[in-house]
């Protein structure tokens, strides 16, 4: 369904597991490359954490406005990166009001700034309900949830893209 090699699903616990291991140990994987890492202000807790956990340890985290709507500010996104950002994290489908932000075009914006900055997605409301190809969207890594598609509770996968480095757990 993601059009992608089955070496870079790696299978999980669910979609917390697979959100705090593309944001703890990509960061942990690329600190020598940078400091900064950004996120939407309107992430899900299992996300918002893992970005606490990094600023607790010496990273500049930078949360990015939305709109009314609850669309992450593309401006914002543009002012934000800079030569130290090594990963940039924002959900494809808000699990409280349900905005699809527009993920295409942050990858898109992010690799236009620097292709070695990681572009993690939560698609834990998406997957299953909408398309998704990462590599076309610029996805280095994908978050899914097992039982938002029907699945037992406590399993899902994370989607890495080859040759994206990332700290084993």
């Amino acid at each position: 369904t993601l059009k992608c090699d089955e070496k870079e699903i790696l299978f999980t616990s669910g979609g917390t597991e697979s959100n705090n291991m593309a944001i703890i140990e990509s960061a942990i994987a690329n600190k020598r490359r940078g400091n900064h890492v950004i996120v939407s202000s309107v992430e899900h807790s299992s996300v918002k954490e893992p970005f606490r956990y990094l600023e607790e340890n010496g990273f500049n985290v930078t949360y990015l406005p939305v709109d009314n709507r609850g669309l992450v500010s593309v401006d914002a996104l543009k002012e934000a990166l800079d030569e130290e950002t090594i990963l940039v994290s924002v959900m494809l489908v808000n699990n409280e009001i349900g905005t699809i932000e527009p993920v295409e075009k942050i990858g898109k914006i992010v690799k236009d700034y620097n292709k070695d900055i990681i572009f993690h997605v939560d698609a834990i409301q998406a997957y299953g309900k909408m398309r998704i190809y990462p590599k076309k969207m610029n996805i280095d890594l994908l978050s899914v949830s097992g039982h938002k598609i029907h699945g037992p509770k406590g399993t899902g996968f994370l989607f890495i893209k080859d040759k994206t480095k990332i700290k084993p757990l």
